[in-house]
């Protein structure tokens, strides 16, 4: 404690802590690193992918001779590469690299099911500023978005994740139709073939069929109407977006075959209909999906009630009292708040914050006389886990 100083009252939003009937339960997971006050609580870096993370990419790959593009192809790729993101699912034994796109402004992104398969948690990664990078600098140098796998459709391999706080650059796509497109046109796409990131590639349609079947290694069998194109889909290509020469989306990359030039991608009129089947998902945190891992019994509540989850309550010693909460105000994906109620009283003694959201705690606001209001602000400026400034607010 290096000073004590006063200060003005914040408008600081402690929630209630009663069980009021505007709280849903939920199922989640209990874990304890979550659970130590001590340590200030900090839920988003738990999830941070560790910097140090390397995937082995094809090193036979040799440099191709760029293509010039000109007109409808150069804009295509200049107008939505930043649509695109970089996907990596990193559940063991389905590790795998993949591309999506954004379809809603609220943070949906569309991709391939055997992408997502076998995890409800993805890492996102938008195009950087800068421009493309080689994949080991984007896992070992920039962060990654989290990514909550919120609807699949196994049969048309189609998948939905939720994702909060993407840049604005992150453009939204025009779906086309299926009529949009002919045996003979020209098509795009942009992926990560073999861990190339924001590739661009063409080729022409050679084939619509209609209820195609397929089965993958893992047997999973799938059917649904595909564009088949020689545009070239690689491994990293897949969820991502094929477009008309009218720069509209006209089918989901999804898988190459044997043989030269045979490679397929999901009809759009599928993922049309896939994603009017889902309309709630812009009303999703992608952190609920996080914390329901975590903790279970929890209570979920809209505090703002803008049809968004922004709290989490957790009854940890299980005596039917709530005495731990968790707070997303900006609604972004990162838990930014950890609530306190250690004599379970219905006030909040404690509320710890990461206030930049970086996964260290850098503030934290006590109620010492119980009253609802905060009586001091703690102050932990150069983040190292020890307070250097004390407030008093009242």
């Amino acid at each position: 404690m290096n000073g004590i100083s006063n200060a003005d009252e914040k408008d600081i939003k402690l929630r209630s802590s009663d069980n009021s009937d505007n709280l849903e339960p939920v199922q989640i997971t209990i874990s304890p690193d979550l659970l130590d006050i001590d340590k200030a609580l900090s839920l988003k870096s738990k999830y941070k992918i560790a910097k140090e993370f390397s995937i082995t990419t094809d090193k036979t790959l040799k440099k191709k001779k760029k293509i010039k593009y000109r007109g409808s192809a150069k804009n295509i790729f200049k107008n939505y590469v930043n649509s695109v993101v970089f996907l990596y699912n990193p559940t063991e034994g389905e590790e795998s690299l993949g591309a999506g796109f954004l379809v809603d402004k609220s943070g949906i992104i569309l991709t391939n099911w055997h992408v997502t398969k076998g995890t409800k948690e993805i890492f996102v990664w938008p195009l950087p500023v800068g421009g493309s990078v080689e994949t080991e600098v984007l896992f070992k140098e920039i962060d990654p978005h989290f990514g909550a796998v919120l609807a699949e459709n196994k049969t048309q391999d189609l998948a939905l994740i939720k994702v909060n706080g993407l840049p604005s650059s992150v453009k939204l796509v025009e779906l086309g139709n299926n009529s949009d497109i002919e045996i003979g046109d020209t098509v795009y796409a942009i992926g990560h073939p073999n861990g190339l990131p924001w590739n661009f590639t063409n080729g022409m349609v050679t084939q619509i069929r209609k209820n195609k079947k397929w089965i993958y290694e893992d047997k999973s069998e799938h059917t649904a109407t595909v564009i088949q194109t020689q545009t070239p889909i690689s491994p990293g290509n897949s969820g991502g977006p094929l477009f008309s020469e009218k720069g509209k989306i006209v089918g989901i990359n999804t898988w190459g075959a044997e043989g030269q030039n045979l490679n397929f991608a999901v009809a759009v009129d599928h993922a049309k209909e896939f994603i009017k089947q889902n309309p709630n998902l812009k009303n999703v945190n992608p952190v609920d999906s996080l914390i329901k891992k975590d903790y279970p019994n929890a209570k979920t509540q809209d505090y703002n009630k803008n049809g968004v989850i922004d709290t989490w309550y957790v009854d940890e010693n299980k005596n039917g009292r709530i005495d731990l909460g968790f707070i997303d105000d900006n609604e972004n994906g990162f838990v930014e708040g950890t609530l306190i109620d250690k004599d379970e009283d219905g006030i909040w003694e404690v509320l710890i914050l990461d206030s930049d959201e970086n996964g260290k705690t850098d503030q934290a606001y006590l109620d010492e006389n119980s009253d609802g209001k905060p009586d001091v602000l703690a102050h932990d400026y150069n983040e190292d886990g020890e307070w250097d400034k004390f407030e008093n607010l009242s």
